[in-house]
């Protein structure tokens, strides 16, 4: 009688658990990497490349600011020489 007891305590316990237990992590979507590209930039007064890998966002943000500085400075000289003619008169 105690073993035919124990025997459904036991699995009436099993199935308490099996209902209980917890369901697995649903796994989460990792959003995907963006790909990046390398380029090969040398300094100034330097023989050695560096290799630099960025996003295509970081590239343009880069190439903006590249193409800004560089208007700056042709800007900067055009005013420098058309101020240096005007004296000359």
């Amino acid at each position: 009688m105690k073993t035919v007891m124990t025997a459904t305590l036991l699995l009436i316990s099993g199935v308490a658990v099996a209902q209980t237990a917890p369901e697995a992590p649903q796994p989460t979507e990792q959003p995907a990497k963006e790909k990046k590209t390398c380029r090969s930039m040398t300094a100034t007064g330097s023989f050695m490349a560096t290799r630099v890998c960025n996003t295509a966002a970081a590239w343009r943000a880069f190439d903006g600011y590249t193409a800004d500085g560089a208007q700056q400075t042709r800007d900067a000289y055009r005013m420098s020489v058309t101020s240096s003619r005007m004296d000359r008169r």
